[in-house]
């Protein structure tokens, strides 16, 4: 795809890493200044939430709150639309979840939670990596770590068919994902795709569309491809010289039938988007009619 097809909308965000596109055409997204923005189709932005810290990535329940994977002060919230929050993890299994990176919810209810590592401070994760990642599975009340060992545990995602639940492990440059049991835990890992994704292959946000493609960002690269159902790696856009592209971090999929690719950035000041060749997987908040 030629980069210059490539659009923006919203204007004044800072850090906008987590992404995520509405029904009704508005754009949810992370602010680093310790709230969320809401973008109107028209590109009118607002911002909302006192939710301190550094939200990183974000996703909607069937109620219309945006839960925040909150990487700066630790903590995974559900942010209302009026401007309430309530905290709904801090721990799991008596441990310390320093760094929550993305949260997904999927259509049992279940929020799988990636924390980044296991050390307070996540630079020096990605300066000195370690295998100290993990991922949390929220349900019924209660946070269990349900996978341990990865070397930065960043971007997450369930299959349509919700048998897999995929982690990007940014460190290795490469995806992971589990098979989910029935009693909600997971099995063995595998490596999804290409074991290595490149020198600058480092995945952060990924999200599947519906031809069962998943999508990654890559912000090192400035970059964004999918991992095909073939497994091999197809790169969609390439942006050295960060005309629009601004180390793309996370992926949505929104507006008529969500064949529009929404994205969040770590240096962006508004949302890239672009057309996509197949529809975006839904998600628990978006209309089975969108």
């Amino acid at each position: 795809m030629d980069i210059r097809e490539v659009k923006t909308i919203g204007e004044g965000l800072l850090r906008p890493e987590g992404v995520m596109s509405l029904t009704d055409g508005r754009i949810y997204a992370a602010d680093g200044r310790g709230c969320c923005a809401r973008i109107d189709p028209s590109g009118r932005t607002d911002f909302w939430g006192n939710v301190g810290g550094v939200p990183n990535g974000i996703c909607i329940d069937p109620e219309g709150n945006c839960i925040i994977a909150n990487i700066g002060n630790g903590e995974v919230q559900s942010l209302d639309p009026e401007g309430r929050h309530s905290v709904l993890m801090t721990e799991a299994q008596g441990q310390r979840m320093y760094s929550p990176n993305f949260p997904y919810l999927d259509f049992q209810g279940r929020l799988w939670v990636s924390n980044s590592t296991a050390r307070p401070d996540v630079d020096e994760a990605l300066r000195a990596p370690s295998p100290d990642g993990c991922l949390v599975c929220i349900a019924d009340g209660r946070a269990r770590i349900v996978a341990d060992g990865i070397y930065f545990a960043n971007g997450v995602a369930v299959d349509t068919s919700e048998t897999y639940v995929y982690v990007a492990e940014t460190m290795k440059r490469r995806v992971l994902r589990y098979p989910i049991l029935a009693d909600g835990s997971v099995g063995r890992q595998e490596v999804y795709g290409p074991p290595f994704l490149g020198p600058l292959g480092f995945p952060d946000g990924i999200a599947f569309d519906e031809a069962g493609n998943l999508w990654v960002t890559f912000p090192m690269w400035n970059a964004i491809g999918f991992i095909s159902t073939r497994g091999s790696l197809e790169m969609v856009l390439e942006d050295p010289e960060r005309t629009v592209l601004n180390r793309p971090a996370n992926i949505c999929f929104g507006g008529p039938e969500r064949r529009t690719a929404f994205i969040g950035s770590l240096d962006g000041r508004n949302i890239p988007y672009f057309d996509v060749p197949y529809p975006g997987a839904r998600l628990v908040h978006q209309a089975k009619t969108d």
